[in-house]
Parts: structure tokens; sequence; C-alpha cells
């Protein structure tokens, strides 16, 4: 085997997990494919997809960049530790009356997300500090004792520490920390001031009883998996945050809260960079799967972020509220419409599809694994646009007999409809779904989808992205290369980060220039600790400053950039001056008589992996040519009738324009290009999508 600078990517998802192998030294991809996730255990179909790779490429020294679920899974289905919850004595409940809000306000059928702590592990303990960090009552070693005597008897997993203002003094969570450290060695401690030390009570209690729910099953599931590749040789693994960035497992076991979103973050980390790397700065990224579909928007080349927000939100479809996480995370809007997503009727006789998934097992009928409920796969399936050539490759043993049966049973018989219709009104749903969804990150939030190229990826993002695109008015669509492991490739795309914030709640007018500095001077010994628990060999970049703000007596604060460490910091003056344009920016006006208050400082730290992408994406124009099918499917039509459609191999028509309808196979994904449409491959098997033509 030739020994090679090997970066893996590895993507669990609810159906399949992705892999993809690149050469880190000429940044060519070796190899990408698919092997059937294990919910029961994740690590089985890593290891897997590793093993396989190991047979073909010399995998020592290589780094193993991943994408993980497992946090996330262990929140929504609650199997999570048995934690509790040790909070300022009054203050133990905040995390069942959150804020007083309803996810919809005129609902008399209200959900909301029952507490991860029940009321029983709840604890107050007698103390207290000042906002301004003063220390009103100690804590007292006898204090120490009457906590751990009820933990005992509780038989607790993991306890989450959140005492009242620990932003402003930490005093007493370290104090208490120290405590459970040394009487219960077995136990995962994690206190706010060390995840998230900023204020607002609820929040920042909650985000610290999410780390302490799932971080047993992280931490747990890092050891395993860590050991398993040491033991193939593989030289470091690097896990996913929600902020697209990567981090090593102990890190991330720490922070088991910041990988919520690891697997969608991976995605728009690739989206980001193939923009970049095009010169098209402004997209929208789409990805589907088989259990989700995700978009989020990048502009000027960078994936949009936010500060806050609710895990395990939406639950059988209902807004449930979820659970507050203050955690910087790539700005993405997620529904239950995946490839697996079911297709039912609901009491009142409606066709609904999702959010229920058939998942990696069963999974859709055509899989031949037992699934009896028609699902999206199955939809296509039945119209032709899946096929068994089309999975060859994964494993998967196609049954499009079981896929028939499936749809006529529970959609075209319950309504006297043909098969045809039937197979289409669930692919429709399916589209319209997601078609809102996209409007939710566009023009919802006063964006115009015109304005926009529509990026599609996962296993079915390409095979609905035309008819996606065409709903929403966008004027493109493009899939990019490799898109059945998209994810997979932003795993790799990557850098090293970590975002750091305290809390100052001070108006700018009032704070000394000094002071300001020696803020982000205590931001950076944290970032360094977090640093020295990364790898050997990363370039470090000068972290940047970040102050959030806002004008006094508002709720919500703007991001103001302050530069790199080593420059020097702004005046105050200069601060507020660039607080109101960036406030101006945003809203379309100034308020000239308002103070501006410093709310959260943050710094950001990058360390660079040395892979951008730039070379996978690198497209030469293709040399225009006339490409053969492949061979021809018969697709169904809307009105049953069989229509004679050829099917193209994208590796196999670069520079080649294609008017639909027609099918793309191309990496791992399905494209489907419809009547009217015409479908342009580029030499790296870039497809670009015109949409002129409906939906039909």
């Amino acid at each position: 085997m030739t020994t090679r600078d090997l970066v893996i990517g590895i993507d669990v998802g609810g159906t399949f997990t992705d892999a993809i192998v690149l050469d880190r030294g000429t940044g060519t991809l070796l190899d990408a494919f698919k092997v059937p996730s294990t919910p029961a255990d994740p690590s089985e179909a890593v290891l897997s997809a590793i093993a396989r790779i190991s047979r073909r490429f010399d995998i020592r020294g290589a780094v193993v960049c991943h994408g993980t679920t497992v946090g996330t899974n262990t929140l929504i289905e609650r199997l999570g530790a048995r934690s509790a919850l040790l909070a300022t004595q009054g203050f133990s409940d905040v995390v069942a009356l959150r804020r007083q809000d309803r996810p919809s306000l005129y609902d008399f059928d209200v959900r909301i997300s029952e507490p991860l702590v029940p009321a029983a592990r709840r604890i107050g303990v007698p103390e207290r500090v000042a906002a301004d960090g003063g220390i009103v009552r100690a804590l007292g070693p006898g204090d120490h004792e009457a906590v751990l005597a009820k933990l005992r008897a509780a038989g607790v997993q993991s306890v989450a520490i959140s005492f009242l203002h620990a932003y402003a003094n930490a005093d007493h969570e370290l104090q208490m920390e120290a405590a459970l450290r040394e009487a219960l060695p077995g136990v995962y401690v994690t206190r706010s001031s060390d995840v998230c030390p900023e204020f607002r009570e609820y929040e920042r209690t909650s985000t610290t009883v999410v780390n302490a729910y799932i971080g047993p099953a992280v931490g747990l599931y890092m050891g395993v998996l860590s050991e398993a590749l040491r033991a193939q040789g593989v030289g470091r693994l690097m896990i996913v945050k929600s902020n697209g960035g990567l981090t090593s497992p102990e890190n991330a076991a720490r922070y088991p809260v910041h990988l919520i979103e690891s697997g969608p973050a991976a995605q728009l980390t690739a989206a980001a960079a193939f923009a970049r790397a095009k010169r098209s700065p402004d997209m929208v990224a789409f990805d589907m799967g088989g259990t989700t579909a995700k978009a989020g928007v990048i502009r000027t080349g960078q994936p949009e972020m936010t500060t806050e927000f609710y895990a395990d939100r939406l639950v059988d479809g209902h807004d449930v509220g979820g659970y507050a996480i203050r955690s910087s995370v790539l700005d993405l809007v997620e529904i239950g419409a995946g490839g697996g997503s079911i297709a039912w009727i609901d009491e009142a006789r409606v066709l609904k599809v999702g959010p229920a998934s058939a998942g990696a097992n069963p999974g859709p009928a055509c899989y031949g694994r037992g699934g009896t409920h028609p699902t999206v796969t199955d939809a296509h399936a039945v119209i032709g646009t899946l096929s068994a050539e089309l999975f060859e490759a994964s494993g998967v043993a196609f049954d499009r007999e079981a896929a028939i049966a499936a749809v006529r049973q529970h959609v075209a018989e319950p309504f006297g409809w043909p098969l045809a219709r039937a197979a289409y009104a669930i692919i429709d749903i399916a589209v319209a779904n997601m078609a809102e969804m996209v409007r939710l990150t566009t023009t919802r939030r006063g964006l115009d989808p015109r304005d926009f190229a529509l990026l599609a990826s996962g296993g079915a993002g390409p095979l609905h992205a035309a008819a996606v695109g065409a709903e929403i008015g966008a004027a493109e669509v493009i899939v990019p290369p490799y898109p059945g492991m998209f994810s997979a490739l932003g795993a790799t795309l990557g850098n090293v980060r970590h975002e750091v914030t305290t809390t100052l709640l001070r108006h700018l007018d009032e704070l000394e220039d000094a002071a300001l500095a020696a803020t982000f001077d205590q931001l950076v010994a944290r970032t360094d600790a977090l640093m020295a628990a990364e790898p050997q060999g990363i370039t470090r970049q000068a972290p940047v400053r970040v102050l959030e703000a806002r004008f006094s007596g508002q709720l919500f604060e703007l991001p103001v950039p302050l530069g790199p460490i080593d420059t020097p910091l702004p005046a105050i003056g200069e601060i507020v001056r660039r607080f109101r344009d960036v406030y101006r920016a945003e809203y379309g006006f100034d308020l000239p008589d308002a103070r501006v208050q410093a709310v959260n400082a943050r710094l950001i730290a990058i360390g660079d992996m040395g892979h951008s992408g730039d070379l996978l994406f690198s497209d030469p124009d293709a040399v225009a040519r006339d490409a053969q099918p492949a061979r021809h499917i018969d697709l169904l039509t809307r009105t049953g009738e069989t229509s004679r459609v050829p099917i193209y191999r994208a590796a196999d028509a670069h520079g080649a324009a294609l008017t639909g309808p027609l099918v793309i196979e191309h990496a791992g994904a399905t494209v489907w290009v419809h009547d009217g449409q015409t479908a342009r491959i580029g030499a790296h098997g870039q497809v670009n999508i015109a949409l002129s033509g409906g939906f039909r």
C-alpha cells in the first residue's frame, strides 16, 4: 500500500453512514461510499467504514473527522444520564418555569418539553452571589455534605451545577465541583461557569443541564471509538462541533452540548467551502438525507451563525419548545422530511408525510428489511426515479414490488387513487414541506430566494432539488461534486474552532479601555487551555475579538467585530461607532440618544487543519461533448402512463448539456431533471440545473 497523508471524513446519518477518503497532500478524493447505519451502536458503522478503507489504504497516522449524532439522539430519545441539578436555593425550578412563554400562543393543546431533571433531583443550595460578583451568602462545608447525601440517595450519574450569577463569580461553583469530584469519582460533573458563563438564568442553566444529561453517553462513545481507532493505527480522531469547527474527543466529552448540530454543521461547512471556491458567495444550502432535511444560508462565502437555539423543538410535527442552548451554532432550519419519512393519513383523512421516519432499521419498504409503511423513497421506487442499479454499491437489496405494495395499501387504496397519483402525492407533499423550510431561511428573514442559488446535497437532496428550487423561485440549482457524501466531506474541511464568552453588562461610556482589554486577556487564557487539549501540529491563528452589544433597555444584542487579539483594541468611542454602523445595517435606522451597553465579550480561536477544499472544488471548464445514456428506465407519469427516460452517469458526462426529463447518477445521490429543465455537468461532476419549467 502507498503511504499517503490521509484525511477520512465520516458522517453518521439516520439511514446510511457516509465515508470519504482524501489525500491531503494532493487534495484529491480517493474513495467515497456508504454503509448502512447501526442505530443501536453508531460506532459499529464507523468502524466498518474504517475497516473497508484500511483494506485499500494504509491508514496509519490518518486523521478521522467525524460528524456524530450520539449527543442528539441521546437527547431526542431521552436516553441520557440520571441527572441532578444544583442551583441557588429558590432558583432550582428555573428549567421548569422556563420563560413562561408558549410555543403557540393561541393553541389550547399546549405541549411543553419536560425538564430533563425532575423536581425530586433539582436541589437548592443555600448560597448566593450578587450580580456584581459579591458574596451574599458563602458556601460552607456543611452545605457540601448535605448535597452529597441527597445525590448519593438519588443514585445520580451526572450533576449540573448552575448557581445564580456564577458568570460574575465562579468561586461557589468551583468549590462544589471540587467536592463532588472527590466524593463521587464516577459521576459526570459540569458547571455553568465552564459551559456557558453568560447571564440569562434559564438559558445558562438549560445549557448546563443538557451538557450533564448527554455527557456520560457522549464521553463513553468518544472513549470507545478513540480506542478502537487507535488500535487500527489511526493517528487522531477529530469531532465536528455545532459551529462547524473541529475539536478533540477530550474537549467533545467535556462539552457535548456543543455537538448537538454536529452532522448538519458539516454539510453547511462543505457548502461554504464550495461557495468560496466557486466565487459564488450567496447560496442556500439544502440537504436531504434519510431522516431529515436541512437548509441554511451562505452569505459572502460564510454560513450564517447564531448563538442560541432550541434542541429537540419539534416532536411529531408539534413545536414543544425544546431545550435552550447558548452556544455558537451554524444557523439551520431542520424538519423531519427525509427519504425515510413515512406517508400516513391523519384523523381528518388528510395525507401527511413525516416527521416519523423508517430510519435505518427497518428502513423504507423497498430496502427489503421488513419495512411495510410507505416512505418518500418508496414513492420514488414506484415511479422509477430510484431503481436497483442505483443501489448496487450501497449493500441494499432493492425491492420495488415491496414499495408498490406499501404505497398501494396505505395510500392509494384508502383514497381510491391510482398508484401513480398516490406516489406523486407523497413526493409533492415532501417537496412542499421542504420548500417551506427553505422559505424559513430566506423569505421569512427578509431575503429573496431568487437572489440565491440552491445548493443541493445529501442522499435524497439532488432527487428533489429541481422541484424545490422551482417551488421557491430559485434561478438555479447546483449539485456539487460528491453530493451523497457532502456532510462527510464537510467534516474534513473544518478547522479547530473554539468560542469562549463572558458577560460584561456595562455601558460602554462607563467602561475603560484597560478593563475591556483585561477581559479579553482572560478569554485568551481559556482558549489556550482548550487548544492545549487539541492535537499537535495545528497552525493556530490569532484569536478574534467580538463584542456583543445593544442599546440600553433592549433585549437582544448584535456582534461587533474588534479584530484579532494581536492588533490594537479599538478605543471605546470607536467601538460605539462600529456598533451603530452594525445596528443601522441590521435595522435600517439608529437611536442617536440611546446609550450602548456591552453585553458579552467573545473570543474566537481557530486552528488551521491545512485543508480548505479548494483543490476539490476547483473545476476547470469541461469541454463540451455529447454524452450517451448509461441506460433507460420506464418512468411512471402522473397519468399512470410510462415514459422512456435516459439515465446518465455524471462521471461519464463531463461537459454535457442535457435537457430533461432525465436522471443523473451522481456520487451517492440521484439527480432528477424535469421536463423543460436543462442540466450542465462540469469537469468534476458539478451539475447546474436551469429552472425553466415547473415540477411535472
